[in-house]
């Protein structure tokens, strides 16, 4: 019985040693971009302001506002935002901001936006999310090759 739960333990380790050294270790997008624009990730846009919306990555959305463009990255769980038609902003006092429990409701999730961040336009916004979306790549590839 002890060199069961001894042998346990020891598999145990070494899957939480495999997860830890595949990538685990590579910060969040919304981490990525505060650092790299300097924001707090507390941006706000009037809702309605918003004139639409795309998903860029199962966490990262892109809002095209009447004078500005925002990347919003979301909590994990929201399963339903990349198939949904449509989608709501729920904020408090018609704006919608990064940083709070304001959310994006869609058909069957209610996604709570974890930080937002304001960009003058479209390009600025997907030059900044693309170039992060390479430095991930490299950092899972470097990940992977110590791995191996």
């Amino acid at each position: 019985m002890k060199g069961l739960k001894l042998f346990g333990i020891t598999l145990f380790a070494a899957v939480l040693g495999g997860c830890a050294s595949t990538g685990a270790d590579i910060p969040r997008v919304s981490d990525m971009l505060r650092e790299s624009t300097g924001q707090n990730g507390r941006a706000c846009v009037r809702q309605m302001d918003i004139r639409s919306y795309g998903v860029l990555d199962n966490d990262v959305v892109s809002i095209n506002a009447t004078r500005k463009y925002y990347l919003a990255t979301v909590w994990p769980g929201c399963n339903d935002l990349q198939t949904s038609m449509r989608a709501m902003f729920k904020g408090g006092f018609g704006e919608v901001c990064g940083g709070s429990t304001n959310k994006i409701a869609t058909g069957g999730d209610q996604c709570v936006i974890r930080q937002m961040f304001e960009f003058k336009s479209r390009d600025e916004a997907f030059e900044t999310y693309n170039a992060l979306m390479e430095k991930r790549k490299e950092m899972r590839e470097a990940a992977d090759s110590k791995v191996d």
